[in-house]
């Protein structure tokens, strides 16, 4: 209960997502669509009349989708579904010029009230692992209701198992490692907290194969995008509220992402990588999950 709480309260407090608008979320995401797309050519559709976008945030996913859809199909009607009321207006600023027929959803997955067999598409992008195993089942048999027969379901995230190549490891270790040591400068203490934080549990890729089966879905295909990610969008990353108080459970989460924030930096200078301008980065995959109902 008291889990539940704290994860209730960390996302009513929703900020717009700049690492949404990051080079390396547009391409990896860009990426997904387009082979998301590419089996909606291959499953023998021509257009779309309904598309879902769940745990839609400031809407850039099904900006992304509306940019790469065949200029010959129709455009379809856009579901946009968060908890958040201000991700909703962000998304509708974003989107309203874009989408003739925008319809904003304030509502969790799992409650959401969209008719059953009226959604042709559904995608939900980097969000799936905020949840709990059993909220992730009860979301995805939801949003299979809501899909009419044969509809296609497409996911992707960059939290779960095999998302952390092992060389790079010693990245994540070491930012811990500063980022407490940060905290403890400043005499922030932990306070004991066994809870865990659904985005610091990495589940793996066939937990995820096995989780769309059970909800009834036909596995379509899956597929792994390594990122190579640099100091931007492992900040934006590390202000995530759940992220940061997963990885520094016990702390105050404001001061957890604060402290998250400022050890990137460190870490990359000792562990990252160089691309050909210069830049450190850090390479993470990315698992998208393509299923039909």
């Amino acid at each position: 209960m008291i889990q539940r709480l704290i994860m209730d309260e960390i996302k009513e407090k929703y900020d717009y997502e700049p690492f949404a608008d990051t080079e390396e979320y547009r391409e990896v995401n860009e990426a997904c669509i387009h082979g998301w797309i590419e089996i909606m050519r291959r499953k023998g559709l021509s257009g779309i009349e309904a598309i879902l976008d769940v745990a839609t945030g400031a809407g850039t996913m099904v900006q992304i989708v509306f940019d790469q859809l065949p200029a010959s199909w129709k455009k379809a009607a856009v579901m946009c579904l968060d908890q958040s009321s201000e991700a909703l207006r962000l998304a509708q600023s974003k989107l309203e010029k874009t989408v003739e027929r925008l319809k904003l959803v304030h509502s969790s997955v799992e409650d959401m009230t969209i008719p059953d067999a009226s959604i042709d598409v559904a995608v939900w992008g980097n969000g799936i692992h905020y949840l709990s195993e059993q909220e992730q089942l009860d979301s995805i048999k939801r949003i299979k209701q809501a899909l009419k027969p044969g509809g296609l379901f497409f996911f992707n995230t960059a939290f779960y198992e095999e998302a952390r190549p092992a060389e790079t490891l010693g990245f994540y270790r070491t930012q811990v490692k500063n980022a407490v040591q940060y905290l403890r400068d400043r005499g922030i203490s932990r306070q004991r907290n066994d809870s865990r934080t659904e985005a610091s549990k990495f589940l793996p890729r066939s937990y995820y194969e096995q989780l769309v089966k059970e909800a009834g879905f036909k596995l379509v295909e899956v597929k792994e995008y390594a990122v190579d990610m640099r100091r931007e969008a492992w900040e934006y990353i590390s202000s995530f509220q759940q992220y940061a108080a997963g990885a520094l459970r016990g702390y105050p989460v404001d001061a957890a992402v604060e402290a998250m924030k400022e050890a990137v930096q460190p870490a990359l200078e000792q562990h990252g990588n160089r691309d050909q301008k210069g830049n450190l980065y850090i390479t993470r995959k990315w698992l998208a999950i393509s299923t039909q109902a």
